[in-house]
């Protein structure tokens, strides 16, 4: 009898026991997967982020520059067509506020093509490309066009 009542014993001090040691090692090696992928994510998330920023206040650029062409007389020579984009580029910077002063975060160069349709000579082809280059990710661009018609 004595031999069952320690079996028994055993066996209940086994269901109030706590985890195995393999147990907690698969549980903290599944915990450590887990944070490293977040980790992984977050670089990812920061650098897609700038990269957005980046394309956003190109295509801004871009914007602004086609807007300043919509209010030029038809006749301005900035208007007059162009043999291909136009050189050299214009460059804009885009400047951050630091701990020194400010500083330049991104330069964007700014081109332009004006072209003539064949429609009639009271119509042209306006576009504009901005371009940037980012590490890892060089010869950015974004290109916006449009049509201006003399009225």
């Amino acid at each position: 009898m004595d031999a069952v009542a320690g079996f028994q014993g055993a066996e209940r001090r086994r269901q109030r026991g706590g985890f195995t040691m393999i147990e907690v090692v698969i549980a903290m090696a599944v915990l450590a997967v887990g944070l490293l992928s977040v980790a992984a994510m977050q670089i990812y998330a920061l650098r897609d982020s700038g990269s957005a920023r980046h394309k956003t206040r190109a295509a801004s650029i871009a914007r602004a520059q086609l807007e300043s062409f919509a209010n030029m007389p038809f006749s301005d020579p900035l208007m007059a067509a162009t043999p291909g984009w136009s050189s050299p580029p214009v460059v804009v910077n885009q400047e951050v506020a630091a701990s020194t002063g400010t500083e330049i975060e991104q330069s964007y160069n700014v081109q332009w093509r004006i072209s003539n349709l064949n429609l009639g000579p009271t119509l042209k082809s306006v576009d504009v490309r901005v371009t940037w280059n980012e590490p890892n990710r060089p010869n950015r661009n974004v290109t916006l066009s449009t049509m201006r018609f003399e009225n």
